[in-house]
């Protein structure tokens, strides 16, 4: 797998400051601290090592290693990557990594491409019309891009439109089928910085969690490397910031808020963010009911329940420590955390992506 990062160490280091519990990021004289320098303390004063979680990503997914390339799974440019590669041998054989090759464009597409997606709850089996919101941010010496590319789980039904700061503009449909559709579009440069592009188009969802990732890129430049789209607020008044569509179909409202603190999460043993603490609101719970927190990968795979009970309305917490149903921990990715309410009306249930990371 891959991660990348804006600086050229992944990780945080701490020094206890002998004031109960609290720890530092800063060496004595103020300054953060370093590899270098966190070894140089006192084996007392060393307070543990952490992902840095501000500046890098978590490590993504493994690479399917018997296709000979793919693309990077980093989620906006950074300046620095770190690749890990894991080897099993045996008594007879090993592994052996000869090189690994990755293709670099500079500048960019774009210095960020920030996406979300609306709405973010569909029907099982119901094509869903949705707006594919971008905000693209670029500098003077940013490449642009005249293509947007966007993998819906299905193929789409249609792509109605596109429209620049709410006028339609025409776009060309290059590429449709189940894994998604490439458009042309009028270029994107620094004249349309913060510039508000949606994307409207019609599809089925048939998985909890389903991602649709984008990625732009600039016809003109084939040999460039296609920019992922970054999720996060493009509208305020959006539902989730986020790219990931879950699956409903509630009548009425029972699951309110599902909160996940901290989004991401390091079960790592050094007692900070070892677990996430899953909060929900359940409301107009009626007659025998029981609440589950069932544990998913992207792939709709049930691993395993974080928690069983009875249900009753009210504001209630959960905790996950990384483990699936086996109490094996799982590898670093993202992950479904879906909440189910089992009520005599049938199951009510909403999901929210945590990513796990050590």
């Amino acid at each position: 797998g891959m991660r990348a990062g804006d600086d050229s160490d992944p990780n945080t280091y701490w020094r206890s400051t002998f004031r109960g519990d609290e720890r530092t990021r800063l060496d004595t004289r103020g300054r953060p601290l370093t590899l270098r320098s966190y070894n140089r303390l006192e084996k007392a004063q060393q307070a543990g090592i952490s992902p840095d979680t501000e500046n890098w990503e978590g490590w993504s997914a493994a690479y399917d290693l018997t296709r000979s390339s793919a693309p990077m799974q980093g989620i906006q440019p950074r300046q620095f990557v770190q690749i890990r590669a894991n080897f099993r041998s045996t008594v007879e054989a090993g592994g052996r990594l000869n090189f690994v090759q990755f293709a670099v464009s500079r500048p960019p597409m774009a210095s960020l491409v920030l996406a979300e997606i609306a709405p973010v709850l569909a029907t099982t089996g119901v094509a869903t019309e949705f707006t594919y919101m971008m905000l693209p941010r670029l500098e003077a010496e940013d490449l642009g891009f005249d293509t947007i590319e966007i993998d819906t789980p299905t193929q789409a039904e249609g792509i109605d439109a596109v429209r620049y700061s709410g006028e339609e503009v025409a776009f060309e449909v290059r590429r449709l089928d189940g894994r998604g559709f490439e458009i042309g579009v009028p270029r994107i440069d620094q004249a349309r910085d913060g510039e508000l592009i949606e994307v409207v188009f019609r599809c089925e969802v048939f998985k909890f969690g389903t991602l649709f990732s984008g990625r732009v890129y600039d016809s003109t430049r084939p040999q460039e490397v296609r920019q992922v789209v970054t999720p996060g607020e493009v509208v305020e008044l959006a539902e989730g910031n986020t790219l990931n569509v879950g699956l409903t179909n509630i009548a009425g409202q029972v699951v309110g808020a599902l909160r996940l603190v901290p989004a991401a999460f390091t079960p790592n043993g050094d007692q900070i963010n070892d677990a996430v603490r899953i909060e929900y609101d359940l409301l107009n719970v009626t007659g025998k009911a029981e609440v589950a927190v069932v544990l998913y990968d992207l792939q709709g795979t049930r691993l395993g329940e974080v928690f069983r009970g009875p249900a009753q309305s009210g504001q209630f917490a959960a905790e996950w420590d990384g483990r699936d149903g086996t109490g094996a921990l799982l590898a670093p990715g993202l992950y479904v955390l879906r909440l189910e309410v089992e009520t005599d009306g049938g199951t009510k249930a909403r999901s929210r992506i945590v990513s796990l990371a050590y």
